[in-house]
């Protein structure tokens, strides 16, 4: 999980935004099945990590109106969240690089039709999903089944690596 965390913080160092926001948008997806294996429904897990550990989001983006952003940027591309069955409140989501942050605009009109939506600073979003993770890892030290699950994780590994004898590379 330090690893995911590092490379969002890499890629807004970078100013790859994109990339910090795909990565952490799949952060709670994680924090929930590694807590919860045996739970098949993933919007669930993901809108009961959210609202645990976004509180500050609380009256702007609900667990599962993010988890709906979560849904139609890795599928989509978009954030046009309003086919999305999770959605709540929200219809669409503004990214900025810079600027304000956490503005919940009622109807208003964009892009020619009235919407409701949010107004986020990429780089604060993705720190304060960051914060949540780290924030849950602290919560779960010292869970073993937490702790082998993780370490079953995805690894990249380096070139020249040694598996049972073969090096790749």
């Amino acid at each position: 999980m330090k690893t995911f965390i590092e490379t969002v913080r890499v890629a807004l160092k970078d100013s790859n935004y994109y990339a910090g926001l795909f990565v952490v948008l799949t952060l709670p997806d994680i924090c929930g099945k590694l807590e919860d294996p045996e739970s098949n429904n993933s919007s669930q897990r993901y809108t009961k990590w959210f609202d645990k550990y976004m509180v500050q989001y609380d009256g702007f983006l609900s667990g599962n109106d993010c988890y709906a952003l979560r849904c139609a940027l890795l599928h989509a591309g978009s954030a046009d969240i309003t086919t999305q069955r999770k959605r709540e409140v929200l219809e669409y989501v503004l990214f900025l690089e810079e600027g304000p942050h956490r503005n919940l605009l009622e109807n208003c009109t964009f892009n020619g039709v009235k919407k409701t939506f949010l107004q986020l600073n990429v780089q604060m979003f993705c720190e304060d999903i960051c914060r949540g993770v780290e924030a849950w890892l602290d919560n779960m030290a010292g869970d073993a089944g937490i702790e082998t699950r993780m370490q079953e994780g995805i690894v990249i590994h380096p070139k020249g690596f040694i598996h049972r004898g073969v090096q790749f590379g």
